[in-house]
């Protein structure tokens, strides 16, 4: 009995192609919203998570120059120049759990110069130490080392977009460039990274030793971040609590003085991404939800007409011995059907369509199997759901009345 109602429910949904149409139409834009939401979400959680794992591993601890809430960049207010290289070596030296430091200094974009080609670029000084704590090392050439370092040495990093704005297909190693009208010697080409997590191009940047950015580019004896690596994690509250100290000591801050420095752990990072992507994991799907609802709505809808056509049909059927029950299930076949089938569309459809997205947004392409089946499974709901009225209302038919 089963198998004939659903085979009475796919001929009767084959039949009115135009009604089907407008509701697999209505079910697939609520299930193409919901799975290209939630594979957004999930794809843009990895992309900030991929970040958070490249600058902070669970090893990692951030200072940042100025006080304040983390939120606020080093150049958004606040004192800028109290964090200097000697104060994060000092600490290496003196915290028993650093094993080693990483520092930061930056100059906004730069006119850098290549026989007669120009690009404006970023310009960033690192340590040596940067190419393992920060996990971009070079593809092509060498990174700088402790000897560039310490003779503030004229060599630069390049970004793969800078070398394809100065040189094209040319090998750019060995060549000189100037920065701000100073000569550099190429030294290497950066490992592609794409976008960060604020948005900016790390294809196109210039990293220099930090000495040479704070003699030669700028002429500053201070930093803007410094990256302390814990050797035990396990110890990171007790190691922040001492480079605090520290710090506090050696910027002569009193009791009562505001820090005049941040310290950025990864428990707190994670606190951060956890509070933003609510929007994402909260929010947005109860949007896709709204859509699915209407499309819930119209599925009534048009089932709704579909009983009013098809009242004789009922009555007939009826009058030689169909059970209401039997109707019902059929109303019910019928719906499923169509919305099942909408459903797949839908999740096809959103996958589809977070795919394009993701490469646009330079996200990383994430198949979310739970968001594909929670979009079908929403629309096999959908449309038990939408057919309760039409099915009761099916029932309700009187044959002798709908035969007249």
């Amino acid at each position: 009995m089963r198998r004939r109602i659903y085979a009475d429910g796919l001929r009767t949904v084959t039949r009115y192609r135009l009604r089907t149409f407008l509701m697999m139409l209505g079910v697939a834009i609520g299930v193409t919203a919901l799975t290209l939401v939630l594979t957004i979400a999930r794809a843009t959680e990895k992309k900030v998570l991929d970040g958070i794992e490249r600058m902070f591993t669970a090893n990692n601890i951030l200072v940042r120059a100025g006080g304040g809430s983390m939120r606020s960049g080093p150049l958004s207010g606040g004192p800028t120049t109290t964090l200097t290289p000697a104060d994060l070596e000092t600490i290496a030296q003196e915290v028993q759990t650093i094993d080693r430091w990483d520092a930061l200094q930056m100059i906004g974009a730069r006119d850098v110069t290549y026989r007669g080609a120009v690009t404006r670029t970023r310009i960033f000084g690192h340590t040596p130490q940067s190419e393992t704590l920060g996990g971009r090392t070079v593809t092509d050439g060498e990174y700088f080392d402790d000897g560039h370092m310490e003779r503030a040495t004229r060599v630069a990093l390049v970004g793969t977009d800078v070398v394809t704005e100065l040189f094209g297909d040319a090998d750019p190693i060995g060549e000189q460039i100037e920065i701000g009208g100073v000569p550099f010697r190429v030294l290497g080409v950066l490992e592609p990274m794409g976008t960060d997590l604020h948005g900016m191009n790390r294809d196109d940047e210039i990293l220099v030793p930090l000495s040479t950015m704070m003699r030669r580019l700028m002429n500053v004896d201070h930093v803007l971040f410094g990256k302390l690596h814990v050797a035990d994690p396990d110890r990171m509250e007790e190691t922040a609590d001492r480079i605090a100290a520290m710090l506090r000591e050696r910027h002569s801050l009193g009791p009562n003085d505001p820090d005049d420095f941040s310290l950025i752990t990864p428990i707190e990072v994670r606190k951060m991404v956890a509070r933003s992507n609510r929007v994402f994991n909260l929010v947005l799907p109860l949007v896709a939800g709204v859509a699915l609802l209407v499309g819930a709505v119209v599925v009534a809808n048009l089932m709704l007409v579909s009983v009013n056509q098809r009242t004789r049909e009922i009555g007939l059927r009826r009058a030689v011995g169909a059970r209401p029950g039997d109707i019902a299930a059929q109303l019910v076949a019928e719906t499923v059907l169509v919305t099942f089938a909408g459903g797949l569309a839908g999740a096809g459809l959103g996958l589809w369509a977070a795919r394009v997205i993701a490469g646009l947004l330079e996200l990383p392409p994430v198949v979310s199997w739970p968001a594909l089946a929670l979009g079908v499974a929403a629309a096999v709901v959908v449309g038990v759901l939408a057919a309760v009225a039409p099915a009761r209302r099916a029932v309700a038919v009187d044959p002798v009345v709908a035969l007249r």
